[in-house]
């Protein structure tokens, strides 16, 4: 692995008459921890305000009293801490929101702080995607998709484990808890991890460390996959007759009433679950189509990130001598499709597109971080600084980005809304 310059290095953005300005890396890291503080000071009642009838919060009310089932760890955490500390569930939710906004936090931070101090400012605008991206998906998923704000902040945490080739025994238990957290964790995060993994393991420095990564590998994707099958085929909710029960205690922790579509959908109608609600059984309907159109939606938004990584990987691919290297390239750069499935069988399509994203943008630049193939060299040349994409960074930060009270991919469904009105489907 590349040695880390300690000294911190300059970012120069040169404009087209030669002049140029200077901003310390220091100087981006401190702006990227007073944009977060700020945020979380203007946006604390939207983001921590707990409501009864969104249900996320109605999820945090059910633990493992009812079985091993999934999404119960995060509940369960609930139930521990109002039991510990003898309070309120309504407190115990809050304190588990806060703890995943700290855990998405530092990790964002950590990652960040090895970017900056390595990537020389080659890439400055790709780092500010990255930034802006993860930012907003922090602050929307601590109000709307709690689970999803704890899979971000472990899965960072592993790769930062990974760059840094440190305690990387605790990559499988990460990887586990994060299937405990959202049982859809492998096709939504893991991805990223997958990659990762492989590539450290072809430009491993010697037999002990390609032994290494692959026992790391092949025990997380064993953990991962039990978990998964467990979850999603062998217990998928709740044994019990008694549904109301379960509801009215529900209720009874949240202080009010809610809207109980949420809870009975993920533990006890799980095959509404599993098949989703675009695609049934397989079969083409109208709201398949309706799919194809959301789908067409955001490849056209993504299109010049779909491009420009499409390029980065097949020039890395290009750049490699080694046959093996090249095959472990590859499916490093098609490990991106474990998101397909929940394209096709789940709603939320605008949250699976995020999650391309997601890994594109993290991928991407921690293999430019090792650096064992010219990726750093290749990447700076994809993604010279311009007004145009400078522009495409606010898109992207704008089209990913919910405001409180609407479905994760709104614009999405706006976007549909148009594409309706003009071909008269």
């Amino acid at each position: 692995m590349n040695s880390e310059n300690k000294n911190i290095k300059l970012i120069s953005l040169t404009s087209k008459s030669g002049s140029s300005s200077v901003i310390s890396n220091r100087f981006i890291f401190l702006l990227m921890v007073f944009t977060l503080m700020l945020k979380l000071y203007l946006f604390h009642n939207q983001v921590f305000g707990l409501e009864p009838y969104i249900w996320q919060n109605q999820g945090l009310t059910v633990d493992y009293s009812y079985g091993f089932i999934r999404r119960g760890l995060l509940g369960t955490f609930v139930t521990i801490i109002r039991n510990c500390f003898n309070t309120d569930y309504y407190s115990a939710i809050k304190a588990v929101q806060y703890t995943g906004f700290i855990l998405f936090a530092v990790s964002f931070l950590l990652f960040f702080r090895i970017l900056l101090k390595n990537e020389h400012g080659k890439t400055y605008w790709f780092t500010a995607l990255v930034f802006i991206a993860l930012d907003c998906f922090g602050f929307q998923l601590s109000h709307f998709g709690l689970f999803d704000t704890f899979n971000i902040g472990i899965t960072l945490l592993m790769v930062y484990l990974i760059i840094k080739d440190k305690s990387l025994f605790l990559i499988p238990v990460l990887a586990g808890i994060c299937v405990l957290i959202h049982e859809a964790y492998p096709m939504m995060f893991f991805a990223i991890i997958v990659a990762m993994l492989i590539y450290r393991f072809g430009y491993a420095g010697n037999r002990k460390s390609k032994i290494r990564y692959a026992v790391v590998f092949i025990l997380t994707g064993i953990t991962v996959s039990i978990l998964f099958v467990y979850f999603y085929f062998i217990h998928p909710g709740i044994e019990t007759s008694d549904v109301n029960t379960v509801l009215n205690a529900s209720r009874e922790k949240l202080g009010g009433d809610f809207e109980t579509s949420g809870l009975r959908q993920i533990w006890f109608d799980p095959e509404i679950t599993r098949y989703g609600q675009m695609w049934i059984n397989g079969k083409p309907t109208e709201d398949f189509f309706i799919l194809i159109k959301i789908v067409i939606m955001n490849v056209i938004v993504c299109s010049p990130l779909i491009f420009m990584t499409a390029r980065f990987w097949i020039r890395i691919i290009k750049n490699e001598q080694v046959m093996y290297r090249k095959i472990l390239l590859f499916f490093c750069s098609i490990s991106v499709f474990l998101v397909l499935p929940l394209i096709l069988i789940h709603n939320d399509q605008g949250r699976w597109f995020y999650d391309i994203i997601f890994f594109e943008i993290i991928t991407v630049s921690s293999i430019a971080l090792l650096n064992f193939n010219q990726e750093k060299d290749v990447l700076s040349g994809l993604t010279k600084l311009s007004v145009v994409k400078l522009i495409l960074i606010l898109f992207y930060g704008a089209f990913y980005f919910a405001i409180s009270g609407y479905e994760l991919n709104f614009i999405s469904v706006h976007l549909v809304e148009l594409y309706n009105l003009i071909f008269n489907s």
